[in-house]
């Protein structure tokens, strides 16, 4: 009988304490890469959250503030100029429009908006328009013997200065014409506060789009959190 008990460390089938203390080591390691990656996920959910609400809490507030300068003007100009029967009811294109962008390579953690706003048709314009120079600015240009550098590079930075100004100028005017165009159907003078309401609203559908995309990203964080 004393020969059959024999120690368990002779025959290899148990490791030595050198070994049990880099196990525990590297599981200890483990553990706290795992911790931490997932306190980082809780952070951006929580962060995510927190914005989400600040975004519900100024929705709010622009639609106060829309329908309140909305029943100002109503009662300045008359229930008759400020009706719905004014509407016009024929098909017409959107002046504003939604794209949902779906990427299937998207990562959660990614903060790439999933929905764009296009208002007063001015992103398909923008795309248009700025396409073609692009595409020409980048070929290059032959340089003469002689010629000053620096001169040519102040020259196109005073050009671009010119040209960003001037789309700035255009895109200022292209929206006051069509917010105008938009408020014609009440008349040709109309009062300050149906203009303010109008912004107030616009204001409202951009932070509507922001909580959209706010949402997709607290869900989506939420999911990696689950994980």
């Amino acid at each position: 009988m004393a020969a059959a008990v024999e120690d368990p460390r002779l025959l290899g089938s148990v490791p030595g304490a050198e070994d049990a203390v880099e196990v525990d080591g590297a599981v200890e390691e483990g553990g706290r890469a795992r911790d931490g990656d997932g306190d980082e996920e809780i952070l951006r959910f929580m962060d995510s959250v927190d914005g989400y609400l600040l975004l519900m809490d100024s929705l709010s507030s622009a639609l106060r503030q829309g329908w309140l300068d909305l029943a100002s003007a109503r009662h300045s100009m008359g229930p008759s100029r400020v009706s719905s029967t004014l509407f016009n009811h024929q098909e017409q294109s959107a002046s504003t429009k939604l794209q949902v962008v779906d990427d299937a390579d998207l990562k959660p953690s990614e903060s790439k908006p999933l929905f764009t706003l296009s208002k007063w048709g001015l992103q398909e314009e923008s795309a248009s328009n700025n396409g073609a120079p692009v595409q020409a600015g980048s070929k290059p240009k032959l340089r003469h013997r002689g010629s000053a550098t620096i001169p040519e590079d102040g020259k196109h930075e005073r050009d671009a200065i010119t040209a960003e100004s001037s789309t700035c100028v255009d895109y200022s005017s292209h929206v006051q014409r069509a917010r105008s165009k938009a408020l014609s159907v009440f008349g040709g003078l109309v009062s300050p506060k149906l203009r303010t309401a109008q912004i107030s609203f616009e204001t409202a559908l951009e932070l509507i789009v922001e909580l959209a995309n706010s949402r997709s990203n607290m869900l989506a964080s939420f999911s990696q959190i689950k994980e």
